[in-house]
């Protein structure tokens, strides 16, 4: 199934005005197609329009339950997110793509935006993870990773879904 999806960026004070969307100031427009297999996997497979100013990052942020902890990776070129009974997601870069910037934490970027001292601090209720596509480096350029989100079981491990991507490629 393919499912298209278009994010409009606007000023702050037009958040929630967008029944007109021809009278708004759109700053960043992105159209993005979704793959989704009946198998659960998600693989990315094309951005249509790509109109933004310089950004720190491009990813995709989500919130998960604390019971997915701990997370485990190689390289960040996998990453799986498993509870206890061993469910829970596995995400991994595609191709040639370079490693994924990975972020995965108690605290919010809000929080940890808003806390001036380590003791001002509260730890959330669940895990906020960045999986970054895009993120700028210290000279500006961009580097580009093509990711893919896909369910895991407690019969499967983020290592060996990865190799098996490997030997498809």
């Amino acid at each position: 199934m393919k499912v298209a999806v278009v994010f409009l960026g606007v000023p702050k004070s037009e958040e929630g005005s967008l029944s007109g969307v021809e009278n708004t100031n759109v700053l960043i427009e992105i159209d993005l197609v979704y793959t989704i297999y009946l198998s659960g996997d998600v693989v990315e497979c094309s951005v249509t329009k790509f109109h933004l100013p310089p950004l720190p990052r491009v990813g995709v942020e989500f919130h998960l339950d604390k019971s997915v902890d701990p997370i485990k990776w190689a390289d960040v070129r996998w990453v799986t997110f498993q509870n206890k009974d061993g469910l829970g997601i596995y995400a991994s870069i595609y191709g040639s793509s370079p490693p994924m910037q990975l972020n995965a934490s108690y605290y919010t970027a809000a929080e940890l935006d808003r806390a001036t001292h380590n003791e001002d601090l509260i730890k959330g209720d669940d895990i906020e993870v960045h999986l970054d596509h895009k993120h700028i480096g210290l000279a500006g350029s961009m580097i580009v990773g093509l990711h893919v989100l896909c369910p895991i079981t407690p019969a499967t491990s983020g290592h060996d879904i990865y190799k098996s991507q490997l030997q498809l490629l």
